[in-house]
């Protein structure tokens, strides 16, 4: 059955919006937590990525099949159809080409065969495109805006780290994997946390302070741990 466009989009968005909410739940952490961070530090990508990894890994196994084979005549036609003079037919191969120009990766077409696709290239770029452009490097995560500051701390404080993961291979509980997940995604007790979040009690930056130390320091990761 033939879905509009505009109807599998919404499909996609509420998909992986049900996905995110899982991992969030599984980590124990914030509803509010980024999107981006929370599948950085997981080592996962976005849903739209995966499928196109998919995509165009199936598109390049028709296109290492021999030229004159059932499937490999049956995308040449498809891309013929696709960049045949007017509007062309939006199909599968309009759809790789439409995937391909929004991340500046021409669609190579021509010679009598359909062409061989840079995946990882591609991925990469899509990968890239969806992130956006954020100004982190530019602030400290103590002088960041408001908006953005829990990005911007895992960003600087964790995200370097995050490639490595060799927590994930420690012998500890859920619980205590959650708690360590909580720690570095800003879903934790502290109070540069919880004045955050206070509401109508909403605390100053530098208002929220370790009760501990007796420094009068503000009390986000980086004071409780060094």
């Amino acid at each position: 059955m033939h879905t509009p466009r505009g109807e599998a989009q919404k499909a996609r968005v509420a998909l992986q919006s049900i996905y995110d909410r899982y991992l969030r739940h599984i980590c124990g952490v914030k509803y509010g937590t980024p999107s981006a961070m929370l599948l950085e530090e997981l080592g996962l990508s976005p849903l739209r990525v995966f499928w196109w990894q998919q995509t165009l890994e199936f598109w390049n196994k028709i296109a290492a099949s021999p030229v004159g084979s059932l499937f490999h005549t049956i995308l040449l036609d498809n891309l013929d159809d696709a960049f045949s003079v007017g509007n062309g037919a939006k199909n599968f191969s309009g759809s790789v080409a439409a995937c391909l120009r929004s991340v500046g990766q021409p669609m190579p077409f021509g010679g009598g065969a359909v062409p061989v696709l840079e995946v990882g290239k591609i991925i990469e770029a899509l990968r890239q495109h969806l992130g956006g452009i954020h100004d982190y490097a530019l602030h400290c995560p103590r002088a960041a805006p408001s908006v953005g500051v829990v990005a911007c701390t895992y960003h600087h404080w964790f995200r370097p780290f995050s490639r490595h993961r060799r927590y994930c291979q420690l012998p500890v509980s859920g619980r205590r994997m959650q708690r360590f997940l909580q720690f570095r995604l800003g879903s934790h007790q502290l109070p540069i946390v919880l004045g955050r979040f206070a509401g109508a009690q909403h605390v100053a930056r530098a208002n929220r302070v370790c009760t501990h130390c007796g420094s009068v320091a503000v009390a986000d990761e980086l004071q409780n741990d060094f």
